[in-house]
């Protein structure tokens, strides 16, 4: 009899963390470099590529009421500052908005967005960067800046617009074709969109890769 109570009792249990579901999160120990994260050089590209779209909760669409383009929109989904574990919008990431809909938050992505909440969750802007011009590889260079700036509204099988910027082929289709430098570098809508426009280095080094024949380096 009492091992049964045993077993019914582990079922129970079992039953609880398979509706309730799992919600221990790995412990995230601040360092010293932690202190050098940026909101708007590090934070707000996230948001942008992958939340802040068509469809999603860009300016027009604005899904839940939501328009996560700003430090001020961001805030608003349920920002506690100090506090990740009771700030909404991170809980919303950790589970429906890390799934393909929102781009699929990378597990760093995540941590740096955590570890942002943790540091007061504030609004720093005009960080520097260590960008440097002179150095245009696309492994080392290029694809990082398409990974933060444009992969969650380009990927593959749902790409906006049909530019799909999940492999060199389809970044360098548009490279060579001229569609990427324009869009980077059009006068009101630039890419990407919703974002603030990518430094003049960025730039340049996309520039000097495409006319270097835009090669998988």
């Amino acid at each position: 009899m009492r091992l049964t109570k045993i077993v019914f009792a582990l079922a129970v249990i079992l039953s609880l963390m398979q509706t309730q579901g799992c919600k221990h999160e790995p412990v995230i120990v601040l360092t010293a470099a932690d202190s050098a994260i940026c909101f708007e050089r590090d934070i707000l590209p996230i948001f942008v590529t992958n939340c802040a779209k068509s469809g999603c909760h860009d300016a027009v669409t604005a899904e839940e009421e939501l328009i996560l383009n700003s430090w001020q929109g961001i805030m608003a989904g349920g920002i506690k500052p100090g506090d990740p574990g009771d700030s909404e919008i991170f809980e919303e990431i950790q589970g429906s908005m890390g799934g393909p809909k929102y781009g699929n938050l990378s597990r760093d992505q995540k941590i740096l967005i955590q570890k942002w909440i943790m540091l007061g969750a504030k609004n720093t802007t005009n960080c520097t960067t260590d960008c440097d011009s002179s150095q245009f590889k696309f492994s080392a260079n290029i694809k990082p800046l398409i990974d933060k700036y444009c992969i969650g509204c380009h990927a593959y099988p749902n790409a906006s617009g049909s530019v799909e910027l999940s492999s060199h082929s389809g970044i360098a289709f548009v490279a060579k074709n001229g569609t990427l430098l324009s869009s980077l570098t059009h006068p009101t809508n630039w890419m990407p969109k919703g974002g603030n426009r990518l430094s003049d280095c960025q730039i340049k080094q996309f520039e000097k890769w495409i006319n270097a024949g835009a090669p998988n380096d």
